[in-house]
């Protein structure tokens, strides 16, 4: 049975590893959330104190790649139906001033 201080190795190595604690313990022999229960246990019983090292050393970022949403589609017109049967049909790139006053008429129950 493997001790508390080779399981704080473990996993240490796992972290730094970059894999999900699947593909690590199944690569070492053992069972997932026997990694997550000790993980869990080392951070447990740390002082609540930060570590000097987490001090000193910088934080690690990795570099991100941003990419457009192909999904995104053309905006289409939209059709405001009003209570007395009229419809307001709005094109993309319509003047939103325009457009309160264009339902402001045509919402008056009198004929346009």
């Amino acid at each position: 049975m493997a001790t508390k201080a080779e399981w704080a190795e473990r996993v240490e190595r796992w972290e730094r590893s970059g894999l999900s604690a699947e593909r690590f313990a199944r690569r070492e022999g053992y069972k997932p959330k026997q990694l997550y229960w000790w993980r869990w246990k080392l951070r447990a019983d740390r002082p609540s104190q930060p570590s000097p090292s987490s001090l000193t050393e910088a934080p690690r970022f990795l570099p991100v790649h941003v990419v457009a949403d192909a999904s995104i589609v053309a905006p289409e017109p939209i059709e405001i139906a009003l209570p007395n049967g009229r419809v307001v049909r709005v094109r993309p790139g319509f003047d939103p001033a325009t457009l309160e006053r264009v339902l402001a008429l045509a919402a008056e129950e009198t004929p346009c």
